[in-house]
């Protein structure tokens, strides 16, 4: 999947990298299931809220940079 400049994830990954960091990532999901991912940076606190699509090309466009910014995939243990 490819980013254009004025995609979210690209938008994300631009506000993150200037500055050096990865962003805290958090699922929200309401009782009757509706989710959104919150990207949170942790220099500035500025939340970004993104869908399931956008989250993946985000994890994507962290990876392929090859930068230590960006987002780590969330790992769900038990």
């Amino acid at each position: 999947m490819i980013a254009t400049p004025s995609s979210q994830a690209a938008r994300i990954l631009q506000h993150l990298c200037s500055k050096g960091l990865y962003g805290d990532v958090t699922e929200w999901c309401e009782m009757r299931g509706d989710c959104v991912w919150v990207v949170t940076c942790p220099d500035c606190r500025t939340s970004f809220t993104i869908d399931d699509d956008e989250y993946e090309e985000l994890v994507a466009l962290s990876r392929a940079e090859g930068q230590s910014c960006g987002v780590a995939p969330v790992v769900w243990t038990e």
